[in-house]
């Protein structure tokens, strides 16, 4: 057999490459807390409700490699897929930290400050561990926007975390956010629309309001002892009453009798 007949057989037999194994394919929530998204008004209409969401974080480190995920799960809501999370994963061998995920961030209900708030908490978590690591550029897609509403909206969440934003197209979808060092974002995020809610704080609220309303139970009980007492009262006035008016007209008759004698 000639070598040129042997080459297409041999290229058969070499196995295809695999896909990158993701270390973190298995990762698992390990600490959750909860915040509050607050009301939202348009002018004195109730436009969104005040919500409850409970915030998992998976942290997990693997060699050189750390993840710290956020997943905002709305109460009363099925979770699925990559709905409300933003994560970190951090290259400690490179000194670098890319934010994601890279499948695309999907969040919701909208306007409601999550993905602002989940995105601070990375920051500024990424400051407290690693300040001096470069930041991987986040790439922006046309399509995770479909209007132009949502891309401002996306615009200025990056421009308020400390991303430059550089575009690569006109209509200014396409592009891509940079920043240098952690230590350049910024951690913040609308307070007027999201409060976390800390275990201890939530605590001291439940035992104030146990002891106001023990109190309250304490001067509705005085108060109703007082209204048997008037009630007790008034019935002997209103009988003592009764018997002076018989009394009186008793009188009176037995006087009419005398004089008509």
């Amino acid at each position: 057999m000639s070598s040129a007949e042997q080459a297409p057989s041999q290229a058969t037999r070499e196995p295809a490459e695999k896909p990158v194994r993701n270390p973190f394919a298995n990762a698992k929530p390990s600490d959750f807390y909860w915040i509050q998204l607050r009301p939202i008004f348009k002018g004195r209409q109730l436009a969104q409700t005040e919500v409850l969401a409970q915030v998992a974080v998976t942290h997990e480190q693997v060699a050189s490699l750390e993840l710290l995920r956020l997943q905002a799960r709305i109460e009363g809501e099925t979770p699925g897929g990559n709905l409300n999370t933003l994560e970190v994963l951090v290259d400690h061998k490179h000194q670098r930290l890319r934010f994601g995920p890279p499948e695309g961030i999907q969040m919701g209900p909208p306007q409601r400050g999550l993905a602002g708030f989940l995105l601070a908490q990375l920051i500024d978590w990424c400051q407290r561990n690693c300040p001096d690591y470069a930041v991987t550029p986040i790439m922006l897609h046309s399509a995770d926007v479909a209007t132009e509403e949502l891309r401002l909206i996306r615009e200025r969440l990056l421009k308020r975390a400390g991303f430059f934003i550089h575009y690569t197209d006109e209509a200014m979808s396409q592009g891509k956010a940079q920043a240098n060092r952690a230590s350049d974002l910024i951690s913040s995020w609308n307070t007027e629309l999201i409060q976390p809610l800390q275990v201890s704080e939530l605590l001291r609220q439940l035992r104030e309001q146990e002891t106001a309303n023990r109190k309250l139970q304490a001067e509705l009980s005085t108060l109703q002892a007082t209204l048997e007492h008037f009630k007790r009262n008034d019935l002997g006035h209103r009988f003592a009453i009764g018997c002076l008016i018989v009394f009186a007209v008793f009188q009176a008759l037995m006087l009419l009798w005398v004089v008509l004698r």
